[in-house]
Formats: structure tokens, sequence, C-alpha cells
């Protein structure tokens, strides 16, 4: 029998979920603990909870198909990792305006990554779309005025790193082969946390615990957020994403999917206070506006929707 859902509510589904990755910035700027801490909890108790919702729905774990793609999923596990770390290095180094529009280049990295890999021609819309987004990055840097060392231009860069290796997972995550979607994130998550663990214990030599020299409303502010992002940005709003945008046109989901970077602009600017200037505003609309407007134009050859049942960093 055929299954039927109901679209108007997987559509407001997805526009939820995309509202609720677009407030990770805010969670992760009251959390009083390193980028690679914050990751390695958000890749633990994610996988956790996510492994305990599959146990709930019936589903068994697949070891033989995690066997199968081990080494894809190695590189991918450890992708996502610094996908993370850079898109919080991002927030903490600049605004979480400035991480969020550069974290959302990866569209265009991962065309260029895809021309080399799988020589998949780049058309001349997309080539625009590639100007439009450099100059956009350009203006919000402010590099123009502040110069090539300011804290604007740094988080642009951790940004863009994460960018980079989120169309690296995407990319990667094409090799996969006969492994179901929860079982994919269950391993990627959990060797990102080993991953951040090895080099947060022995190669920065620092805790994963949190400061001594913070008030005790500190503490709980960032044990409440690191256990909100973990368990609901990451566990709960990735089973049921990827349920709702494997029921939707890919259209569908590139336009609600832009529902994120817009919550984050405007809880930076209204939330935290982060202010910026006319041209970095610019420089925001125009980067958005060439990713949307990539996606939406695109060849579907590109397989967009592909990359959207195969996320897993957001």
């Amino acid at each position: 029998m055929k299954n039927t859902y109901d679209l108007n509510k997987e559509r407001l589904k997805l526009a939820f979920i995309s509202a609720t990755f677009g407030t990770i910035g805010i969670v992760t700027h009251f959390i009083p603990l390193s980028s690679a801490a914050i990751v390695f909890y958000r890749a633990l108790l994610g996988g956790i909870f996510i492994a305990f919702m599959t146990y709930l729905s019936g589903k068994t774990v697949n070891i033989k198909a995690m066997g199968d793609n081990f080494f894809v999923l190695i590189f991918t596990g450890f992708f996502m990792g610094l996908n993370w770390v850079f898109q919080f290095e991002a927030f903490r180094v600049s605004t979480v305006a400035i991480g969020t529009v550069c974290y959302n280049t990866m569209p265009i990295f991962l065309l260029i990554i895809a021309s080399f890999m799988f020589k998949e021609k780049i058309t001349l819309k997309s080539v625009i779309c590639i100007i439009i987004a450099t100059i956009g990055v350009i203006l919000v840097s402010n590099v123009i005025f502040t110069g090539i060392r300011s804290n604007e231009v740094l988080g642009c860069f951790y940004g863009i790193l994460g960018a980079i290796f989120y169309a690296l997972i995407v990319i990667y995550n094409r090799k996969l082969s006969h492994i179901e979607t929860h079982d994919k994130v269950i391993f990627q998550f959990i060797f990102s946390a080993i991953i951040m663990y090895i080099y947060i214990i022995f190669i920065q030599d620092k805790s994963l615990f949190f400061e001594e020299n913070i008030s005790n409303k500190e503490l709980l502010i960032g044990i409440f957020c690191i256990l909100l992002l973990s368990f609901f940005h990451t566990g709960f709003c990735y089973v049921h994403y990827f349920n709702a945008v494997s029921r939707l046109k890919a259209e569908t989901v590139a336009i609600l999917t832009y529902i994120d970077p817009v919550v984050a602009l405007f809880l930076s600017y209204f939330v935290l206070k982060e202010k910026a200037t006319g041209l970095q505003m610019i420089g925001a609309a125009l980067i958005l506006f060439s990713m949307f407007a990539n996606e939406i134009i695109k060849n579907k050859k590109m397989l967009f929707k592909d990359r959207i049942l195969h996320l897993v960093g957001k």
C-alpha cells in the first residue's frame, strides 16, 4: 500500500526544524566550553539519542552495513567533527551572523568539489552565483575597512572552512551504499565524539568539564544548553528532518531550509545585539541570494534531493 502524507504538515514540520537550526548559534553562545568540547557532547549525546529512538521505533542497527561502509563512514565522521568545530569557532571569534552566512556558502564548495571528483559541469548560472557569493563574503568580512587580521575576517575564514567540510560530508555520503540513514548518522556521530575526545584530552591537553571560575547560574545555563543542543537540535530534529525532506519536493526543501540563516541573522541582531554595518548586511543578502538562486535554478542532475537526504552536519 502506498504511503500517504499530509504535505502541509510536512512543510510546517520542515519550516519549524529549519527555524530551530537557526537558533544553534544563540544556544552555543551560552555554553562556556571550547568548540571541540561542545562538538564532543553534541555528537556523543546526539548519537545516543538517535540510537535510542531507533530502538523505540523497532528498528535494529545494521552492523554489517556499517562494516561494509566502514572507511567512508570514518571519513565522514571525521569531516563532521571538523565541520561543527569550525562552525562554532566562527560564532565564537566573530558573530553568529557572520558565522552563519559564511557557513551557508556550502553549496558553492559542493559545486566546485563535485566538478573535480565527479566531472560535473559547472553552468554559467552557477559561476555567476559563485561570483556573487564571493563579493558577499568580502563585504561580510569587512576586510576593506578592518584589514585581514580582524575577528570578522577570522570568523569568515572559520565559517568557510566549516562549509568546505560540510560539502565533503555530502560528497562522501554519495559513496555510501545499502545503509540506512539512522545507521549512518549513529556511526558518524559516535566516531566524531571519539575524535574530539582524543583531540581535547591528548592534543589540547584540556578538560571536558566547565571552568571552575564560572558562576552557578552560568553552569546551569551551560548544562541546559548542551542538553538542548544535543537531544533536541541534534537528536530529535534530525530524526524528523530526514523524514520531512524525503517526502517533499526538492524545490520546497530548498526554500524552507533557508529559514535557518534568516532566523540566525534575526536572533544575532535582536537577541545577542550583534551589530553589522550596512555593507555587511548587503554582503549577507548577496550570499543568501546566490545560494538560494543556485539551489533553485541548477540542473537537477546535480541531485539536490540526494544531497538533502544524505545531509548530516547542520
